[in-house]
C-alpha cells in the first residue's frame, strides 16, 4: 500500500498532476534594442503585442506557440501536454528550435541575444482536474489549484483572484474568531464558485479532453486543410474557380468523412457550451 506521500507528493494536498492534465512550456527572452522591436512589431510608447501561434507548429500535439513583445526583450515560447511528449518522442527544445526557425518569426528576432531560458508545468485539466480546494488550516490557489483557462489563454488572472478570495474567506473567519478549520474555510470554495473563475473553468470543462483525445485533427489536420483552401482560393493562377471549390471540398473529405467532420463539430460546439 502506497504512503500518502508517495501517492500526492511531499505534502499530500492534492494529486500529483497527471500527464494529460498538464504541459511543459519553454520560453527564451531575446534581447534587442527598444527602437527594434517598435519597429519590427509597430509599436509605440507602451504598447505590446501577443502573437499566438497554432496548427502544425505543434507537430499534431495539444499545445501552441507564443511571441510576446516586451520593451527590450521579445518572450518566445511554446508548450504541449506532458502526455503528448510522453507520446510522441518529441522535445520541447526541438519545437522550440523549429518555431524560432519558421519564415515568420525568424526575422522577428535576428540579431537577437537570448540571456533567460526557462521552462515551466502548467495546469491544462481546467474543471474536472480541480483538486480539493481547502482542509484543516489550508487552501490552495492559483496554479497549484489547477486554475488555468486553457481555451482563453488565461492564468494570471485567475491566480490572483483566487488569491484574493482566499484572503478574504480567511479574514471573514478570523474575524469571527473561529478556528481554521475545513469547515469553515469551505467558505473560501463557495466564494470562488460564485466568482467568474470557477463559472468560466466550468463552461469549458469538457474542451480539455476533447482537444486531447483530438488533437491530431484539431491542431494537424484541419490547420493543414485551411491552410491550403485560404492558398486554392487566393491563388490567382487560372483555374476555374469551380474546379478549386472541388478540390478543396476533395481534400477535406479524403482527410475526413462527412460524418468525421460532422462530428468533430457537433462535439466541439457541444463542449464549447
Amino acid at each position: 500500500m502506497r504512503s500518502r506521500q508517495a501517492r500526492s507528493g511531499p505534502t499530500g494536498l492534492r494529486e500529483r498532476p497527471k500527464p494529460d492534465k498538464v504541459a511543459l512550456a519553454v520560453k527564451e527572452m531575446h534581447f534587442l534594442p527598444r527602437e527594434t522591436i517598435e519597429a519590427r512589431f509597430n509599436l509605440r510608447g507602451d504598447e505590446g503585442m501577443v502573437i499566438e501561434a497554432a496548427g502544425t507548429i505543434s507537430r499534431g500535439m495539444t499545445g501552441m506557440g507564443f511571441i510576446y513583445a516586451n520593451k527590450e526583450c521579445i518572450s518566445l515560447g511554446i508548450g504541449c501536454l506532458v502526455a503528448d511528449f510522453q507520446r510522441t518522442g518529441e522535445t520541447p527544445y526541438g519545437l522550440l528550435d523549429r518555431f524560432k526557425r519558421h519564415p515568420s518569426v525568424a526575422p522577428l528576432i535576428e540579431g537577437s541575444e537570448v540571456k533567460e531560458y526557462a521552462a515551466h508545468l502548467i495546469p491544462e485539466g481546467g474543471f474536472k482536474a480541480i483538486p480539493q480546494l481547502y482542509g484543516e488550516g489550508w487552501v490552495v490557489v492559483g496554479d497549484a489549484a489547477q486554475l488555468n483557462n486553457a481555451i482563453h489563454r488565461e492564468g494570471s488572472n485567475l491566480a490572483m483572484t483566487s488569491g484574493r478570495i482566499a484572503a478574504e474567506a480567511i479574514f471573514q473567519v478570523k474575524s469571527r474568531k473561529d478556528p481554521m478549520t475545513a469547515e469553515n474555510l469551505s467558505l473560501y470554495k463557495k466564494m470562488l464558485d460564485e466568482s467568474f473563475v470557477t463559472k468560466d473553468l466550468k463552461k469549458y470543462k469538457d474542451m480539455p479532453a476533447l482537444m486531447h483525445t483530438q488533437s491530431q485533427n484539431f491542431f494537424l489536420t484541419y490547420p493543414e486543410l485551411v491552410s491550403k483552401a485560404m492558398q486554392n482560393f487566393l491563388r490567382v493562377d487560372g483555374t476555374p474557380k469551380v474546379e478549386k471549390e472541388k478540390t478543396t471540398f476533395k481534400s477535406f473529405i479524403k482527410a475526413r468523412s462527412w460524418s468525421g467532420l460532422f462530428g468533430d463539430a457537433f462535439r466541439l460546439a457541444r463542449a464549447w457550451r
